[in-house]
């Protein structure tokens, strides 16, 4: 007999979406708790498949963009939207010249989600080569970018809309005087208000992510009080956190979010821009066809907006 899938087995954004369906009287379903697939009924009456967080109304040919970096970054090109430098190659020679004449870079995987197979703030031809293989672990294609000093930030666009924006930071500890940076990681990550199952929006710090990332480093003994970044990506799933941004971005950053989710056909977006503050210049990085709502409405990242009830309107209309 099988077992009846619940809303609580459910990815914490899909959940949320679940919820608010139901709130809003529509006719919605649980299809696979794996990969949170629902079908829901629209007010027309037409059933629509949504996946995570994207519905089957966004755009195909938007989302297949959206997830190959390079592509983003010459559709956003053509647009007018600064992005950085950036060189795409399975030849690692044409990535080392690339480092030589940006002298900082991040290296990734053309595809990939949640920081998998990404390492930043390289600067010498030894951590390329590491960051390089690390990369090709997720894909024989490497794309490398001129890394860009300033925050990191996430705007969710709702139905053509900006929502809200949260600063995104990187995984970091607080010393004590006594701990090494590799105990003071373990001692985060037994706060209870931590997890890997994607219930919530504060994960475990990723030991992997930070091991290579500081390397020997990890077994400094940090000052009291002392704060040290300990993973390079700034995404929750290696353990970054999220800090209310919506009042600080700036209209340009905002108007440059709208147009490539409206060029590519997408209902919601999170758009991922660097923005360096002493120029006041921000650059698109990629954008996220599937991103996390939940992290727009959270406590812990003082965010507040309505962001789960306009997309549940957009997809229902």
């Amino acid at each position: 007999m099988d077992i009846p899938i619940t809303r609580d087995q459910l990815k914490i954004s899909t959940r949320v979406l679940y919820d608010e369906l139901q709130r809003q009287n529509a006719n919605v379903e649980i299809l696979d708790k794996d990969s949170s697939l629902l079908e829901y009924t629209a007010k027309s009456g037409k059933k629509h498949l949504l996946f995570s967080t994207c519905s089957d109304k966004s755009s195909a040919a938007g989302m297949i963009v959206a997830d190959n970096k390079v592509r983003t970054a010459t559709v956003a090109r053509r647009m007018g939207i600064s992005t950085p430098e950036q060189v795409m190659s399975r030849d690692v020679r044409e990535i080392r010249k690339f480092l030589s004449e940006m002298g900082r870079i991040v290296v990734k995987p053309v595809a990939n989600s949640s920081g998998t197979g990404v390492s930043t703030n390289i600067t010498t031809q030894k951590a390329l080569s590491r960051a390089y293989n690390y990369a090709k672990s997720f894909s024989r294609r490497i794309v490398a970018q001129r890394h860009i000093i300033g925050s990191d930030i996430r705007l969710l666009i709702v139905g053509g809309k900006f929502c809200s924006a949260v600063l995104r930071k990187p995984a970091h500890v607080i010393g004590d005087g006594e701990s090494t940076i590799e105990m003071l990681i373990n001692d985060a990550n037994a706060d209870m208000s931590r997890n890997d199952d994607s219930q919530s929006s504060l994960m475990h710090i990723n030991m992997g992510a930070a091991a290579r990332y500081l390397g020997d480093k990890l077994q400094n003994v940090l000052k009291y009080g002392q704060e040290a970044q300990v993973v390079g990506p700034a995404n929750v799933s290696l353990g970054g956190s999220l800090h209310e941004a919506s009042h600080q971005v700036p209209q340009s950053m905002i108007n440059d979010a709208e147009a490539i989710t409206d060029k590519l056909g997408l209902g919601m977006s999170g758009v991922d821009m660097m923005w360096d503050k002493k120029t006041d210049k921000h650059y698109l990085i990629e954008v996220n066809a599937t991103p996390g709502i939940d992290i727009h409405d959270d406590p812990f990242s003082g965010t507040s907006s309505d962001a789960v009830e306009r997309y549940v309107q957009w997809l229902i209309a």
